[in-house]
C-alpha cells in the first residue's frame, strides 16, 4: 500500500512514492529518539549542515510537457516554451516529460568535485507502479518502474554538462515530481563528508541510548565535529579540508567498540500485493521479476539473504515458471532465501472468520512443505489493517511463534510503545511479536537504523540488535544492487557505527528469545490510557519487553469494514458454503464416498485468495471486485456440486417413506440442535390448490405458508417452520396436498406486528422503529422518544486513502436523518410471516426495508434493497438504547472483545469504527440488544448508541465504488441478561447459516428419519468445522469456547470411531490418544481455548 500523505502529529508533510513508508510512526520513532540524542550545539549542526549540503547536486527546477512528445530525448528539441516546475509539483494521468540540463559547478559550497562520480534518481509518485524511461544526451540509459540509480557522472569535471529527459508513461492516477537524487560519490583517496557526517548523527543518537549520562564518549563525539576545519573549505583549501576530516574521523574511532556492541540486523524482502492497483494476473508476472532478482544478486552477493511470504507466489512459480522455482528451492535449502508468514496470502485479519484464517495457514504451509521442504515459525502480516485478538492462538497452534507487523506505526492518533514484546490471546497463548520501522526501506542508511534503535531500546530495555526490513515494495521489486551496495559500504570495518549484518528474521527471533528477562508487565488500551507504561530495568545481559493483552486496533483505515459491500458478501457467505460442503463430504466419505479434496481445496483457496487485504478492504481498483466475483461464482458452483452429491448419499441411507405426500429432508449444518425457517419447493402428485401442508414423522402439522405455485406442475415454494433439527443432522418431514390449520402467535396491523415474544412499531410518519418490546422480560428496546433503525447519513470526504478512511471527527457532525418516508404499509400479513415495508428517496437512491417478524420468533429482520447512488456519503442504522453500559461487546473470530462505549480518553475515541463480524450487543447485564448481520462489518458504539454501518461511497481508487444495488439483512435480537445468557453467538450463526431443506425420493433406509452426525453437550462452545484428516483416515472436529469457561466437552461423533487425539491447527498430535466410548469422546476445554480433535476410524471407508 501507498504511504500516507498527512502526518498525525499535527505537521503537514509532502509525501512520494509507492513505498508504503509509515511515516506517522517513523516520525514517532524520530522525535521519540531525538528526545534522548546528543544535542548538538549551534557550531555543531552546522558542520553537520555544512557536510550534508556536499551530498547531492541540487534537484533545481526542470522543464514539463504534459503529453506525449515525439523524441522529445533528442538534445535538438526546442523546450523553451515548456512550463517549468519545481519538485512536488503534480501531472495528469497521461505521459509526461522533463527535461534539464546538469551541469558540475566549480564546487559544490566551497568542495572540489573534480574527478567525483554522480548518480542519478528521478522521484516521481502515481499511487501505483510508475513507468518511466530516462535519457542522457538523447541515448536512452534506463526504463521500468522504481528505478535504481544510474550513473550521469563517472568522472565529474567542472563545466561538464548533460541533458537529462525523463519521460514518465500513463499511470492509474495522478502523478506527482517529487524531485532528483544526484548523489556525490568520492574516491578512496579523499575522504568521504557524508560519511563522516552520516557517523556523526549516528554517534548522537546511539551513545546515549548505549552508555547513559556517559560524559567521556559525549565529549569524544563533541571534539570530533569540532575537528571539522569549515574555514579551509571557505577558503577553498581542499587539501587542509579533507586533511581535518581524516582527524575527526581518528577521533571519532574510539566510540566504535561502544557502537559495536549494538547491531542492524538487515533482511531483505519484497511486500507484493496480490491485487491492488492492478489484477492478480499482472502481479504473477511482478513476482516472477522479483523473485528472478532476489536470485540473481544471491549470485552476486554471497552474504546476501531474502524472505518473503506468501505461499501462493512459489505456488505460483513453480506452476508456471519451474526453472526459476529449482533455484529458489535451491537457495531455501541453503537457508539464504526465508520463508516467513506460512498463509497462503497476507489476508485481512479482522474480517475473515476464524477458520479461513486457520485455513490460510494450514494451505500455506503445505504448500511450503510441498515445495520446499520445510514450513516457517514466524507469522507474517505487515501490512494488514489491525489484527484480531484471538490471532495469537492461532498462530501458536498452529506451530508458528513469532509475528511481524509494521502497519500500526500508521496509527493517526496513538503510537503504541511497543517494539518487541509478548502478544496474548485471552486464552494466554503468546508470540513474540515485532513492530519493524516498516516493510520497505528503500536505503540502509545509518543514521535512520540508529535513531530507529534508540528508540525500540526504549521500549524494549536491553534490547541489543534491531530487525530492518529493506526492498522496494508493493509491487515488487526487493532489495536492489544500489542497496545491498550501501550495506557493504557500512560493514566496513573502519566504520564508526552499530554492527551491520544481512540476514533472515529467524536467526533474530531466535537470539532475542533467548536473552528475554522473564518478568514482562501486562498492559493493554486500559495501562496505555492510565498511564502506566514503566519497563523495568533487566538484568544485565537481558531484555524486558511487555506482554500485550489486548487487540491491536489500527487506528487509521476504519472504512475498510464497508467499501465494496459485495465483495463483502461474498466472502461472508463463501465461507459458509465451503465449511458446509466440508462438512456433508466428510459425512458422506464415511458412507463410502469419495472425499472431494481436490474440489475442496481449490474452493478454500480462491475464498482464501479473495480474503487478501486490500481485496476484503475494498481498496482496489473495480477490475479485481469483477474478477472476484468469478471466483466466487466458481465456488458456490463448486461447492454446490460437493454439497449435493454428499447430501444425495446422506439422504440415500435414510428412511424416508410416508403414509402420503413426498418427503423433505432438512439438514442442519450447525453444531447444536437449532430451530428456523427456511424454503422448499416440492412437486405434489396431486393439486395443492387448496393448500399445502407439511407434517413431521409423528404426523404434526409443521407451521408453513405458501409463497408461490406453479399449477401446472403442482409445484409450490413454501416457507416453514421448525423448532428442534438435530445438531449436524437432519429431520424428514412430507408434503402433501390440503390445509390443515395449526396456531400462530402472529399479529399486525399497519404499522405494528407481534407474536408471543416480541412487538415491532413502526412510526407511519418517519418509519422509525419506535418501540421494540421484549415480552418475555416485559422491557422497552428503544430508548424513550428514540428512533430504532434510524438511517443516518455521515459527509465522508476523508483527507486520504478515499476507499481506506473514515476519518476522526466524521461522527462528531450531526447526522442527515432520513426520516422522510415515501410509504409505510403492511405487504405481508400470513400466519408464518408478517413484513412492514418502508420505502425511502433520499438524493439519488432508494431504499426498500423490510421488518419481518416471523411466529415465535425472539427477533425481527431487517431486510434492505437499497440502489445506492451517493458520493462521499456514508450510512448507518442507528439504535438508541433504553439499557447501555461503559462497553459493548462484539464478535471476533474464535470469540468476542469488549470495547468502550465511552470516551474518556485518546485510545476511546480513537475507536469511533469498529470491526465485528456476525454481531455486536450492548446492555446493562439485565436487559440487553444485539445487532445481528449477515453482511457487515463496520460498527460503532457510543454511550447507549449502537450502529451498524451500511453502506459508503469513496471515488479513489475504483470511481463507481458501491453505486449499485445492495441486498442484505441484519436482525434486532433483544434479549434478557448479558449475551451470554441469550446464547448471542448461536444466533449469530444461525442468522447466518440457513437450513437446506430439498425434496427426495421415498425410500427406505438404516438411518432414522431423524439423527444427529455430531454434537457438543455444552451451549459455550461452537462447533466450527467437522472435516476429513489431511492425510489418513479421520475425521477433524474443531470447536472453541466463548464464555470463558472451561471444562470437559463430550462430543458425540459418527458411529465406528476406534480413537481419538487432540491434534494442533495444523493437525498434527498433541497429547496422549484419548479414549472413545462408543460414540463419546470427552476432551478438555480451558476459557476461551480453540480445540481441535481428531477421530480415527478402522478400517478405512471404501473410496
Amino acid at each position: 500500500m501507498r504511504r500516507p500523505t498527512f502526518l498525525a502529529l499535527g505537521l503537514a508533510c509532502c509525501l512520494t512514492g509507492l513505498s508504503s513508508l509509515s511515516l506517522q510512526g517513523q516520525l514517532f520513532d524520530s522525535m521519540h529518539a531525538e528526545q534522548n540524542a546528543v544535542k548538538f550545539s549551534p557550531a555543531e549542526t552546522a558542520v553537520l549542515d555544512r557536510l550534508k549540503s556536499l551530498q547531492t547536486l541540487p534537484s533545481g527546477s526542470w522543464r514539463f510537457h504534459e503529453g506525449d512528445v515525439p523524441h522529445g530525448e533528442l538534445p535538438s528539441l526546442d523546450d523553451s516554451s515548456w512550463q517549468e516546475v519545481q519538485p512536488k509539483s503534480e501531472a495528469g494521468k497521461e505521459a509526461v516529460w522533463y527535461r534539464r540540463t546538469v551541469e558540475i559547478p566549480k564546487t559544490l559550497h566551497g568542495y572540489d568535485l573534480t574527478g567525483a562520480e554522480v548518480s542519478f534518481r528521478f522521484r516521481a509518485n502515481a499511487n501505483g507502479p510508475m513507468p518511466e524511461i530516462i535519457y542522457f544526451n538523447g541515448r536512452r540509459v534506463a526504463l521500468g518502474d522504481d528505478l535504481e540509480q544510474v550513473q550521469l557522472f563517472s568522472d565529474a569535471k567542472p563545466g561538464e554538462k548533460v541533458l537529462v529527459a525523463v519521460k514518465l508513461l500513463p499511470t492509474v492516477d495522478v502523478k506527482r515530481f517529487d524531485g532528483v537524487d544526484m548523489k556525490i560519490s568520492f574516491t578512496a583517496k579523499r575522504p568521504n563528508p557524508e560519511d563522516l557526517r552520516t557517523e556523526f548523527v549516528s554517534a548522537g543518537a546511539m551513545v546515549p541510548s548505549l552508555a547513559p549520562g556517559s560524559e567521556a564518549d559525549r565529549k569524544i563525539l563533541t571534539k570530533a565535529v569540532g575537528e571539522v576545519d569549515l574555514k579551509a573549505l571557505d577558503a577553498a583549501n581542499q587539501a587542509k579540508f579533507d586533511a581535518s576530516l581524516r582527524q575527526a574521523q581518528t577521533t571519532l574511532s574510539a566510540l566504535r567498540p561502544l557502537l559495536q556492541t549494538a547491531t542492524f540486523h538487515l533482511t531483505g524482502n519484497s511486500h507484493i500485493d496480490a491485487a491492488w492497483l492492478w489484477p492478480w494476473e499482472e502481479t504473477v508476472d511482478t513476482v516472477k521479476r522479483t523473485f528472478g532478482s532476489a536470485v540473481q544478486l544471491m549470485s552476486e552477493y554471497p552474504t546476501y539473504t531474502y524472505t518473503q511470504s506468501a505461499a501462493v507466489y512459489s505456488q505460483w512459480m513453480a506452476d508456471k515458471y519451474p526453472d526459476l522455482n529449482r533455484q529458489i528451492a535451491e537457495r531455501v535449502k541453503e537457508g539464504r532465501w526465508e520463508l516467513v508468514g506460512g498463509m497462503w496470502l497476507e489476508p485481512d485479519l479482522n474480517m475473515p472468520d476464524g477458520e479461513s484464517l486457520v485455513r490460510q495457514i494450514l494451505i500455506g504451509q503445505e504448500t511450503f512443505q510441498k515445495l520446499y521442504g520445510k514450513t516457517t515459525r514466524i507469522g507474517w502480516n505487515p501490512d494488514s489493517f489491525g489484527y484480531n485478538w484471538q490471532l495469537p492462538q492461532i498462530y501458536k497452534r498452529s506451530g508458528i511463534d513469532y509475528f511481524v507487523t509494521q502497519k500500526m506505526h500508521w496509527n493517526d492518533t496513538n503510537q503504541l510503545p511497543l517494539k518487541l514484546f509478548w502478544w496474548e490471546s485471552p486464552d494466554g497463548s503468546k508470540v513474540l511479536a515485532y513492530f519493524p520501522h516498516d516493510y520497505a526501506n528503500n536505503n540502509l542508511d545509518p543514521t535512520r537504523l540508529s535513531r530507529d534503535m534508540a528508540s525500540a531500546r526504549d521500549f524494549a530495555t536491553g534490547l541489543p540488535s534491531m530487525l530492518d526490513l529493506y526492498g522496494v515494495g508493493d509491487h515488487g521489486g526487493g532489495p536492489t544492487r544500489t542497496m545491498l551496495d550501501e550495506g557493504l559500504h557500512w560493514m566496513e570495518k573502519d566504520k564508526v557505527i552499530p554492527h551491520e549484518e544481512f540476514g533472515t528474521a529467524q536467526p533474530y527471533f531466535t537470539q532475542v528469545e533467548g536473552e528475554l528477562n522473564p518478568t514482562s508487565p501486562t498492559w493493554d488500551y486500559k495501562t496505555l490510557a492510565a498511564g502506566d507504561t514503566k519497563l523495568p530495568a533487566p538484568p544485565t545481559g537481558e531484555i524486558t519487553v511487555p506482554t500485550w493483552k489486548d487487540e491491536l486496533y489500527f487506528e487509521y483505515h476504519r472504512g475498510v469494514f464497508t467499501t465494496q459491500a459485495d465483495h463483502k458478501r461474498n466472502m461472508r457467505n463463501s465461507e459458509e458454503w465451503v465449511l458446509d460442503a466440508e462438512k456433508y463430504a466428510s459425512l458422506a466419505w464415511l458412507d463410502g464416498q469419495k472425499y472431494p479434496a481436490d474440489e475442496i481445496s481449490d474452493a478454500w483457496k480462491h475464498v482464501l485468495f479473495n480474503q487478501f487485504h486490500d481485496l476484503a478492504a475494498g481498496s482496489g481498483i473495480g477490475i479485481i471486485y469483477k474478477e472476484a466475483q468469478k471466483d466466487y461464482n466458481q465456488v458456490r458452483w463448486a461447492t454446490n456440486e460437493v454439497s449435493t452429491k454428499a447430501l444425495d448419499t446422506l439422504t440415500a441411507q435414510v428412511d424416508t417413506r410416508a403414509h402420503s405426500g413426498v418427503p423433505v429432508v432438512v439438514f442442519n449444518s450447525l453444531g447444536w440442535q437449532r430451530g428456523g425457517l427456511t424454503e422448499v419447493s416440492v412437486q405434489l402428485p396431486t393439486s395443492g390448490a387448496e393448500g399445502v401442508t407439511l407434517l413431521d414423522e409423528k404426523n404434526h402439522v409443521v407451521p408453513s405458508q405458501v409463497l408461490s405455485s406453479d399449477p401446472k406442475t403442482n409445484t409450490y415454494k413454501l416457507l416453514f417452520q421448525l423448532n428442534d433439527v438435530p445438531s449436524l443432522g437432519y429431520v424428514v418431514l412430507h408434503a402433501e396436498a390440503g390445509k390443515k390449520d395449526f396456531r400462530t402467535d402472529l399479529k399486525s396491523s399497519d404499522t405494528t406486528i407481534e407474536n408471543d415474544n416480541l412487538r415491532v412499531v413502526v412510526d407511519p410518519q418517519t418509519g422509525c422503529i419506535t418501540s421494540l418490546f421484549d415480552k418475555k422480560t416485559n422491557f422497552e428496546t428503544i430508548a424513550k422518544d428514540g428512533c430504532g433503525n434510524e438511517l443516518q447519513t455521515f459527509k465522508d470526504t476523508p483527507k486520504d486513502y478515499d476507499a481506506w478512511n473514515v476519518d476522526p471527527g466524521t461522527y462528531d457532525v450531526a447526522p442527515t436523518l432520513l426520516h422522510s418516508v415515501d410509504s409505510v404499509k403492511l405487504v405481508e400479513q400470513g400466519p408464518l410471516r408478517s413484513v412492514i415495508r418502508v420505502a425511502r428517496t433520499w438524493q439519488s437512491s432508494k431504499f426498500t426495508q423490510d421488518i419481518t417478524l416471523y411466529a415465535g420468533a425472539d427477533h425481527a429482520i431487517v431486510s434492505n434493497d437499497i440502489d445506492w447512488h451517493e458520493t462521499h456519503v456514508l450510512l448507518k442504522a442507528s439504535f438508541p438504547l433504553a439499557a447501555s453500559s461503559d462497553h459493548a461487546t462484539f464478535e471476533i473470530p474464535y470469540g468476542t472483545i469488549d470495547r468502550p462505549t465511552t470516551r474518556n480518553n485518546s485510545f476511546e475515541k480513537a475507536k469511533f469504527e469498529v470491526p465485528a463480524m456476525r454481531w455486536a450487543d450492548l446492555g446493562d447485564g439485565q436487559h440487553g440488544f444485539s445487532l445481528l448481520n449477515n453482511s457487515k462489518y463496520g460498527y460503532d458504539a457510543v454511550d447507549n448508541l449502537l450502529r451498524l454501518t451500511l453502506l459508503r461511497s469513496p471515488t479513489w481508487p475504483d470511481p463507481d465504488a458501491d453505486r449499485e444495488e445492495h441486498h442484505f439483512s441484519y436482525a434486532l435480537y433483544p434479549h434478557g441478561g448479558d449475551w451470554k445468557q441469550a446464547l448471542t453467538v448461536r444466533h449469530g450463526y444461525e442468522f447466518n447459516y440457513d437450513l437446506k431443506a430439498m425434496q427426495v425420493q421415498a425410500h427406505s433406509g438404516e438411518m432414522k428419519p431423524e439423527h444427529s452426525f455430531a454434537s457438543i453437550d455444552k451451549d459455550n462452545v461452537v462447533l466450527t468445522a467437522l472435516k476429513k484428516t489431511e492425510s489418513g483416515d479421520g475425521l477433524i472436529v474443531r470447536f472453541y469456547e466463548w464464555a470463558g469457561k472451561g471444562g470437559d466437552v463430550t462430543l458425540t461423533v459418527p458411529p465406528g470411531a476406534t480413537s481419538a487425539t487432540l491434534v494442533n491447527l495444523m493437525e498434527k498430535p498433541e497429547g496422549e490418544p484419548i479414549a472413545v466410548s462408543g460414540d463419546k469422546v470427552t476432551v478438555p476445554v480451558t476459557p476461551f481455548e480453540i480445540q481441535t480433535v481428531q477421530i480415527n476410524y478402522k478400517p478405512a471407508p471404501a473410496m
